[in-house]
């Protein structure tokens, strides 16, 4: 099975390279890039653009709007439409909207949205002043909300903010974010100095980025 693609050509780029969006796959190579060569390269790299694909496919699949649920805490809530209020009920799994129905996609997110918003909001309250005492850190103002690419931050001023789809994450991974922004407080570059101080207060960080990573796409796609 092959896959189409649309070749990019630049003067300025040296090297090849693929990339696959939900969109469609792209091919990057150099203006005066020997056809032939790229041609095998390409088909070279047939089994991996076509996995990964697969993968995206099936992680759209995965969405709220197609398949009526969305992750809470880690867990999969069933998503129920045209609800008298919206509200996330966690010992039945349920996240209930008053949209009537996924149709109404502006009106869900916006309910989403809120939903997260608050339910975060509650978690870090209870969580945030644990990981401050320990960590002798310190912030004036919290602030939840959505964000598209990025979990949290820490300014120069004090706000520490995090993003309200980190709700749908496990509460270890909350918490590795929560110690990753505090850790800022101490060192804010992305260096050594500041990876050994996430590392004291977090022993499952680096599981914590990987499943952010594996699954960032899938959380923030509302």
């Amino acid at each position: 099975m092959e896959f189409n693609y649309q070749l990019k050509l630049s003067k300025r780029r040296k090297s090849v390279a693929i990339k696959v969006l939900p969109s469609g796959v792209s091919v990057y190579a150099p203006q005066n890039i020997c056809k032939t060569w790229l041609n095998d390269w390409v088909k070279s790299k047939q089994k991996w653009v076509l996995e990964k694909q697969k993968s995206i496919n099936a992680a759209q699949q995965d969405t709220l709007w197609a398949s009526n649920k969305i992750m809470v805490f880690g867990h999969k809530y069933d998503v129920i439409y045209g609800a008298s209020k919206s509200e996330i009920d966690h010992d039945n799994h349920r996240v209930y909207l008053t949209a009537i129905s996924s149709t109404y996609k502006a009106t869900a997110i916006l309910e989403v949205k809120q939903l997260f918003t608050e339910g975060l909001s509650k978690y870090l309250r209870s969580t945030l002043p644990k990981y401050k005492s320990l960590m002798q850190s310190d912030y004036k103002l919290l602030k939840v909300r959505f964000y598209k690419r990025r979990w949290g931050s820490l300014s120069s001023n004090g706000t520490i903010a995090f993003n309200c789809a980190l709700l749908g994450t496990p509460k270890w991974v909350i918490d590795y974010v929560i110690v990753h922004e505090l850790a800022h407080f101490h060192v804010m570059a992305h260096n050594n100095a500041f990876w050994s101080i996430v590392s004291r207060f977090d022993q499952n960080y680096i599981e914590a980025k990987k499943y952010l990573k594996d699954y960032g796409k899938i959380l923030i796609d509302w």
